[in-house]
């Protein structure tokens, strides 16, 4: 599996991309009706935290349903992580399709800022979780070789 989706507490999920899926694999089609599953199935608003240094969605129609998913009643906002400036870029994307307030959804670039992030969205989120544990600390990003975006047209 490319990634992992960890349900932390009841208002809170980690999701950890472990490589960049390949553009004509079924992996982010997948992801999408994963994510929209916890979201349809969770009786609260979700906050989601997403480490993406190892791996992301890099198809362009795939991050505009992901910030479609923004519109359900049940997201409430979102941060990720990476060092990686192409991934950066991605998320800047993933932004722009969002329809709920950008501010609920940034692009971090070290754990520690993301989870900060989080805390002035609704504090109190990050706590009672074993971030070391959860989280881990590898010594730099190595994001998956870059796959070529898919063609919007």
């Amino acid at each position: 599996m490319d990634y992992e989706i960890t349900k932390l507490t009841d208002e809170l999920v980690f999701i950890r991309w472990l490589q960049t899926p390949a553009p004509a694999s079924k992996v982010v089609d997948q992801y999408l009706i994963d994510l929209r599953a916890v979201l349809d199935e969770s009786e609260t608003p979700m906050y989601f935290l997403s480490d993406l240094r190892q791996g992301r969605i890099a198809d362009v129609r795939s991050i505009q349903k992901l910030g479609q998913l923004t519109k359900h009643k049940n997201w409430a906002g979102s941060t990720a992580f990476s060092s990686d400036p192409i991934t950066a870029l991605l998320v800047r994307s993933f932004r722009s399709f969002a329809t709920k307030v950008n501010s609920r959804n940034e692009m971090q670039t070290t754990p520690e800022t993301a989870l900060s992030f989080l805390e002035t969205l609704k504090p109190g989120i990050t706590e009672d979780v074993d971030w070391d544990t959860v989280i881990g600390k590898p010594a730099t990003d190595t994001p998956t070789p870059e796959v070529p975006p898919s063609d919007p047209a």
